[in-house]
């Protein structure tokens, strides 16, 4: 994690984290990030670390993919996965060198050309017929197999779903790739619910106003480490501070799948109409293994400096930040690459 101090290597003393809003050239654009460093308190030079480093290039990579539609290492890797196959295979099918595919999945920029194959890889018809093309390099069985698998992927994205009260050809279609407002990840809904059941598990008398303030500081204080939020959650700007976009319907999902149990607590009403507050309770505790290990620091900084606090004192704190001034009129969404980086409420480290 980063540290807002730490030894320096210049001078006797310490270095303190320094950000400011800065532009940088990529490939002959120019991007505007959060440029951050360290500042000797010695001799005033500034340098970086390489967790520093990282943290300043994914904001531009960030950006740049966005801008020209390249894949993002995750869905690189998601779709790999889909297919079922190595990165050294993969690789071969795409001919691409043998370390190519696994940089590009580990975060790697690939050139607009190997970006373009990549994307029309994604989908299964035009990579069955590279693997076609590629049929004499492939081994018997294997070539066999993966054709099998794309003809049953192609099979279930030509089969009509209903989602949302809308008929759509395939789920995969309708997911949108990863933008500023889902912190630049795929919408995560196992990490959401995982989420949601830690902080059910952890706090007594814990009602739905304050626990989406908390995943809202859980996703943005981990972009403003990483570049990278947990859930992938959109969020917009309301009345009572920022929420997950789609919260409702999460939260309906979870009781569906037997996480959570819902119930009206009779005796509590809303202020506005007089009804019920429904609660809800976890099933079981969360599994943490599904987060990174950043992840999981930063869900622990938010339980023990937030978690304590009144739906009142988070509601008050979630109204001091940017994020829910700028964009509250409007019940806008919230940009995670605007607004990350000014939160007040919760320290770096």
């Amino acid at each position: 994690m980063i540290q807002t101090r730490i030894p320096s290597p210049l001078a006797d003393g310490y270095a303190e984290l320094r950000q400011e809003p800065d532009m940088q050239s990529f490939r002959k654009e120019e991007f505007s990030y959060m440029y951050h460093c360290y500042e000797c308190e010695v001799t005033k030079e500034r340098f970086t670390t390489p967790e520093l480093d990282n943290l300043n290039t994914s904001q531009i990579y960030n950006q740049y993919r966005e801008k020209h539609q390249f894949m993002f290492p995750q869905q690189i890797t998601a779709m790999r996965e889909r297919y079922g196959l190595t990165a050294a295979r993969m690789a071969l099918v795409l001919d691409f060198g043998p370390n190519q595919y696994t940089n590009y999945e580990n975060g790697e920029m690939p050139s607009a050309s190997n970006a373009k194959i990549l994307r029309l890889a994604s989908d299964p018809v035009t990579f069955l017929s590279i693997v076609r093309d590629k049929k004499d390099e492939l081994r018997v069985n294997e070539y066999e197999k993966l054709r099998r698998h794309l003809d049953t992927l192609i099979d279930e994205a030509q089969t009509p779903q209903r989602i949302g009260g809308l008929v759509v050809r395939s789920a995969a279609q309708v997911a949108p790739d990863p933008d500023e407002y889902t912190g630049y990840v795929l919408p995560d809904s196992d990490k959401f619910a995982e989420l949601v059941l830690f902080f059910f598990s952890h706090l007594d008398n814990l009602f739905k106003v304050k626990l989406l303030k908390l995943l809202f500081y859980c996703d943005f204080q981990h972009y403003r480490l990483t570049a990278h939020a947990i859930t992938g959650q959109r969020y917009r700007a309301i009345q009572h501070g920022p929420v997950p976009q789609e919260y409702g319907q999460r939260l309906q999902e979870m009781v569906q799948e037997g996480l959570l149990t819902a119930s009206f607590h009779e005796s509590m009403v809303h202020s506005a109409d007089n009804s019920p507050v429904l609660v809800y309770k976890a099933t079981r505790k969360a599994n943490l293994e599904v987060f990174t290990d950043s992840e999981r620091q930063v869900i622990e900084q938010v339980y023990q400096k937030l978690g304590k606090k009144s739906r009142a004192e988070l509601e008050s704190l979630s109204h001091t930040e940017q994020a829910w001034k700028d964009n509250n009129a409007q019940n806008g969404r919230i940009s995670y690459q605007e607004y990350a980086y000014d939160l007040r409420s919760l320290p770096l480290a």
